[in-house]
């Protein structure tokens, strides 16, 4: 037996909703999984390094076990599009993508609340994985409550500066305690956020995206930051928060601004090797598999 499973990047938090908000994007890693053989292997192209072993056959053998099986046997091909610890949901990624496969192989599908479980309690929170299994925008809470918005008629200007941050690393740098004037402020630019993209009045989002609990330390962190902000801003972009964790930093445009916001970020990533920057879309459709025999 053959499948695809196609498992889209996504970016997390969207500045105010931390661990909360999730929002997919048009770039997807894509595994061809083949049944039949002994173990689990994993070869391919793209940044695969980590991706299978650890993530990919976590989600497999997981979901199997919740459904009464052993992990299946099977040979993965993986084609990664979704650069690893960029702050655009690899991990997600080869975890929802590998839980997928093991419900297809296995003939059963869990309850989509067990679905997001497994994949939390995997990922370590459900933010990237929520907006990874239903594309388009999420809110997710702790207890498996998911929420899901249409996909933003937005572009996502990523400034990925080519380097590695996993997420454990950057909530290393948080504070431990936040005070309530910083917690209130955050309550009030999020709910903001779900009134901007509900409605379309996308100039609130300059406002909706600021934060004060996490983004501050994390961009301190970030020597091309402030410069890739500025540039990203003077442009024409809405908002500029840090993707998930990080590296990464995501600008918020309107289709027709999309080309002088780009152009200003690859100016900053010039000066910053070996950075580089992604123009990409708002996905609608989440994680899916699909048979091929």
């Amino acid at each position: 037996m053959r499948l695809s499973v196609t498992a889209p990047a996504t970016t997390a938090n969207l500045g105010a909703g931390f661990d909360v908000f999730g929002a997919a994007l048009a770039l997807d890693n894509r595994f061809t999984v083949e049944t039949g053989r002994g173990g689990f292997s994993l070869s391919g192209g793209g940044d695969i390094s980590g991706l299978g072993q650890n993530l990919f056959l976590a989600g497999l053998e997981a979901a199997a076990a919740r459904l009464g099986h052993r992990a299946p046997s099977v040979a993965v091909m993986a084609e990664a599009a979704v650069p690893l610890r960029s702050g655009l949901g690899s991990s997600a990624s080869a975890i929802c993508a590998g839980i997928l496969a093991a419900q297809a192989l296995i003939g059963r599908d869990l309850p989509d609340d067990e679905v997001l479980r497994i994949a939390s309690v995997l990922d370590g929170h459900p933010d990237n994985v929520a907006a990874c299994l239903h594309g388009g925008v999420t809110i997710a809470t702790e207890d498996g409550l998911v929420r899901r918005m249409p996909a933003p008629d937005l572009q996502a200007i990523i400034f990925y500066p080519g380097t590695e941050q996993g997420t454990e690393a950057a909530r290393r740098n948080l504070a431990p305690q936040i005070d309530r004037k910083d917690a209130v402020f955050n309550i009030g630019r999020a709910s903001l956020l779900v009134y901007a993209l509900t409605t379309g009045e996308y100039s609130l989002l300059s406002s909706s995206c600021e934060d004060r609990l996490h983004e501050p330390l994390r961009l301190a962190a970030l020597p091309f930051a402030k410069e890739a902000r500025e540039a990203a801003l003077s442009a024409g972009a809405l908002a500029m928060p840090i993707s998930g964790s990080g590296p990464s930093l995501i600008a918020l445009a309107r289709p027709e601004d999309e080309p002088a916001v780009s152009a200003a970020l690859e100016g900053v990533a010039r000066r910053y090797p070996p950075a580089r920057v992604l123009s990409l879309s708002f996905a609608e459709r989440g994680a899916r598999v699909e048979p091929l025999d």
